[in-house]
């Protein structure tokens, strides 16, 4: 209960110690760039800077017609979610990319929508399977790598697994790569330190790798373990790093792949959530590594009869470590609660994650967005460079139960 208590407080539902931005209520965090962040406010989309504040730049289209959009639209629109809130919790339905000044990627439920002036106007450039869930694809879907894009689609069915590419800054999508090997990719990844093209994968052992993308192949690094299952990498010049995305794991791992030709990762910490999202910032010469947990509900679908798993995560944590320790120390800078909505009292009935959304920026710092939270819900929360250290310091290490190993 001390621990709860002490992460309310550092959350504070408006925050705490971390500054909250100015971006209005039901944010989802989509990117940062060149000291913007860009975000949604249900389909409008917009613009946020530390002089400006919060500035609409347009509104994604709505699905068109067709049995597949009007069962989204059922299942996912405005007025279901109004409805259904109380019952399962919040859900988003929309990602976004910044690609350069002038244009930006989407995806909203099933389509993925591309915007060259600024945001104003949208056009559609691709469909998603039918199995993808109500996001259309992870916010760690899309990537750019030596001038061409990269898109993984997320499939929840018996569709293959497979990676798009754009050589036309995403007006247009072909087949990278696809596969049944795999259930689906968590995400692309552009490597800065070595010009390369990574990817993860899962989500049985078998299907769960960390790998690099080559020549239309995806060439697997490691895999064959619930270790290897990964949503987000992280990449330093020494180590690629990332966390165990498998909720029914006792303690999942927070790992580390050192560059020298180690063949199985190292594990640097643990935690009691599955790790989705990562960034990094590099801050007076050192280099941050911060990774974000969810609290999940109900069973993966993925495992085996006798891996039950533990309760219902509660907490959704925002971790961070640096080079300075060699990423063997962990801090916990906020933890935010998941709400607990009423169908959590009614057996069989699903009730949604809680996340919290994540993006670095070398001016704006460290911005997580927590959603279906009991603080912070749809909020931006901003943590300057130079703050960083300081937080981290008087923030407490992962220890008892989260103690590095």
């Amino acid at each position: 209960m001390a621990q709860q208590d002490d992460a309310n407080r550092r959350t504070g539902g408006s925050g705490g110690d971390l500054g909250r931005l100015d971006t209005g209520r039901e944010t989802r965090l989509g990117g940062a760039r060149d000291g913007r962040l860009y975000c949604t406010r249900g389909r409008t989309v917009g613009v946020w800077t530390p002089v400006t504040g919060f500035r609409p730049l347009g509104t994604l289209p709505v699905p068109g017609r067709g049995a597949s959009n009007a069962a989204f639209r059922l299942r996912n629109g405005a007025l279901a979610q109004r409805l259904l809130r109380p019952v399962v919790g919040a859900w988003t339905t929309t990602n976004l990319w910044p690609l350069s000044d002038e244009a930006l990627l989407a995806t909203h439920g099933l389509q993925v929508y591309r915007s060259g002036d600024r945001g104003r106007s949208w056009a559609p450039v691709h469909r998603l399977p039918p199995s993808s869930g109500p996001m259309g694809v992870l916010p760690t879907s899309v990537c750019r790598h030596d001038g061409r894009l990269y898109l993984a689609e997320y499939t929840l069915g018996d569709e293959p697994a497979r990676i798009l590419e754009s050589r036309d800054d995403g007006r247009t999508w072909g087949t990278y790569l696809e596969t049944t090997a795999v259930r689906h990719f968590h995400g692309v990844f552009d490597d800065p330190h070595r010009d390369a093209l990574w990817a993860t994968s899962g989500d049985t052992d078998r299907e769960s790798a960390v790998g690099r993308l080559e020549d239309g192949r995806f060439v697997r690094v490691g895999s064959g373990s619930q270790q290897w299952r990964a949503v987000s990498l992280a990449f330093t010049p020494s180590a690629v790093l990332w966390g165990m995305d498998c909720s029914y794991a006792d303690e999942p791992e927070l790992l580390r792949l050192d560059r020298d030709g180690a063949e199985a990762p190292t594990t640097v910490g643990t935690t009691d959530g599955s790790i989705y999202y990562s960034g990094t910032l590099r801050v007076d010469g050192d280099r941050w590594v911060a990774f974000t947990t969810a609290a999940e509900t109900g069973r993966d679908s993925t495992a085996e009869p006798e891996q039950h798993g533990g309760p219902d995560g509660d907490l959704a944590r925002v971790l961070v470590a640096s080079a300075a320790s060699d990423y063997e120390r962990w801090h916990e800078l906020a933890a935010f609660q998941r709400r607990r909505p009423a169908g959590g009292r009614v057996p069989g009935v699903p009730t949604a994650n809680a996340y919290v959304f994540l993006a670095t920026d070398p001016s704006l710092g460290l911005l997580m967005n927590p959603f279906n939270t009991r603080t912070g819900h749809g909020s931006v929360l901003r943590i300057p460079p130079e703050r960083l250290p300081q937080l981290a310091a008087e923030s407490p290490t992962l220890g008892g139960a989260l103690a590095p190993r």
